[in-house]
């Protein structure tokens, strides 16, 4: 992968803040990354760039999958239609909750509905006397195929004209059992996003928390620009059980294996084997993998690659993989520290 340095509005307010006091306005950091897809190969992302942040607020009640703000009318802000990222930014009685994301396709006019019980989990509402101490949240929407490629096809993916999804580049996109599998005809009559069993997908919605493959059939090397705004804090992601979980590193430059904070859930290996314990998988450039473990055996903590070298500072990928071997689990990704003063 190929990584550029992002240029943040909020960096160069920095130094003016205090003369702005509480009057300024600051604009969420963004910037630009560049995915360089090789040719011939199943090249691994992860969208590591953000939607803009398109509500926030205060949950007054949590019930079940119900989660209700009177403050906004989610019908005239939210777009139908459309998948949402729900995240929680603050949760007073249990702070652990912060960085909880969810995916939102249902809601009302004040509510939101959840696929999981965030209640059960320990999320607030407000107190009895009303205090202003629910969770607090934040929804942007998630990025679709044409939004991240281009309605028509603007990256420059390879596509086909014989509306034959193998000839063309293909986006593969894990459902959680397998992977859905994308690709672009330029067919006259059929041109757009289609899905393999053709079924029309420009508005496919491709939520963060999953890593991509781009499978890339032209003959050469093709850079793929990615933009957005980049998230300052940690972020929390299901891993399912026994299984390879395909997600995203969240944030797009600073993050090494040992700042993620990855350890704090991952099984660790305490006899220095790296097949007693969870594997990060990391796309290496040349169509394969360098994997990592870490260990908490005395006299060698930390994290190792698999040849046993230290592997402390190894950048994060945009995408990765992780091997899970014990029951599943929500793994949180915390931004480096560095991400404080965005």
């Amino acid at each position: 992968m190929k990584y550029t340095t992002i240029t943040t509005l909020a960096a160069l307010l920095l130094g003016t803040a205090g003369a702005f006091a509480q009057s300024t306005a600051y604009t969420m950091p963004s910037g630009f990354v560049t995915h360089t897809l090789k040719a011939g190969q199943f090249n691994l992302i992860g969208l590591t760039l953000h939607e803009p942040i398109t509500v926030s607020g205060a949950f007054e009640t949590v019930s079940g999958t119900t989660l209700t703000d009177t403050g906004v009318n989610f019908d005239t802000a939210l777009m139908a239609g459309k998948t949402y990222i729900l995240e929680i930014t603050e949760n007073i009685a249990d702070p652990s909750l912060v960085g909880t994301i969810q995916e939102i396709t249902s809601w009302t006019a004040t509510t939101l509905t959840t696929p999981q019980d965030l209640a059960a989990d320990g999320l607030d509402g407000e107190t009895a006397g009303g205090a202003n101490d629910g969770a607090k949240y934040q929804l942007r929407a998630a990025k679709t195929i044409s939004g991240l490629f281009g309605a028509a096809n603007t990256a420059g993916l390879q596509a086909t004209d014989e509306f034959k999804s193998d000839e063309a580049d293909i986006v593969y996109v894990p459902n959680g059992s397998g992977f859905d599998k994308y690709f672009y005809s330029d067919l006259s009559g059929a041109t757009g996003w289609f899905k393999s069993d053709f079924s029309a997908a420009d508005t496919t919605p491709l939520p963060y928390m999953d890593a991509i493959f781009i499978f890339r059939r032209g003959a050469t090397d093709l850079n793929l620009v990615v933009t957005g705004n980049v998230k300052t804090v940690q972020t929390t992601l299901a891993l399912g059980a026994g299984s390879f979980n395909y997600i995203t590193s969240v944030f797009p430059v600073g993050s090494t294996l040992g700042n993620t904070g990855l350890e704090a859930t991952l099984t660790a290996t305490d006899e220095f084997k790296a097949d007693e314990a969870d594997v990060v998988y990391m796309p290496n450039g040349l169509g394969g993998y360098d994997t990592y473990f870490y260990s908490d055996l005395a006299g060698a903590v930390g994290w190792f690659k698999s040849d046993f070298s230290d592997a402390t500072n190894v950048a994060m990928k945009t995408g990765i993989i992780i091997l899970r071997r014990g029951a599943a689990t929500n793994a949180t990704l915390t931004p480096p520290a560095s991400y404080s003063n965005l």
